[in-house]
């Protein structure tokens, strides 16, 4: 989906998602070296930079869940039946009207709320994050069965 929403002052993504920016591996540990007052290298961002668009900058969201100011990013997945959705905390703790707004989106999602992992959705979705998880091991936290 494209951008919506302009990300204004939110540079959550630049400091939350774990992926690579020009061999260096970002993770909520270790942000961005390119984070300037924004994203000094904008008009040469990486292709997942250039591509990433949290559910809010979709224009998905409702405008009070913009990230910065709630403390969470929302992003969407593939799956092989359809799409989830994927809940970060960004430094705060994930409160009960976000899980609820998430809900209304009758699709699986993923969250950690204060340190517990939750698999929302059919069995077949927990199924297939757990190989997920698997595959993505160093990134993710464990599943509790």
């Amino acid at each position: 989906m494209d951008q919506i929403r302009e990300c204004g002052e939110c540079d959550l993504c630049c400091r939350w998602l774990v992926h690579d920016v020009y061999g260096q591996l970002v993770s909520p540990k270790n942000p961005c070296r390119f984070i300037k007052n924004g994203c000094s290298i904008h008009p040469n961002r990486p292709h997942q930079c250039k591509t990433y668009y949290c559910m809010w900058a979709q224009g998905v969201l409702p405008e009070w869940m913009y990230p910065k100011d709630i403390g969470v990013m929302v992003s969407v997945k593939d799956w092989t039946h359809g799409q989830w959705l994927e809940l970060v905390e960004c430094g705060e703790k994930m409160t009960d009207e976000v899980i609820n707004a998430i809900v209304e989106f009758k699709c699986p999602y993923t969250y950690i709320k204060e340190g517990d992992l939750f698999v929302v959705g059919p069995p077949e979705f927990r199924e297939y994050y757990k190989n997920y998880a698997k595959t993505n091991s160093d990134l993710l936290s464990s599943i509790p069965d």
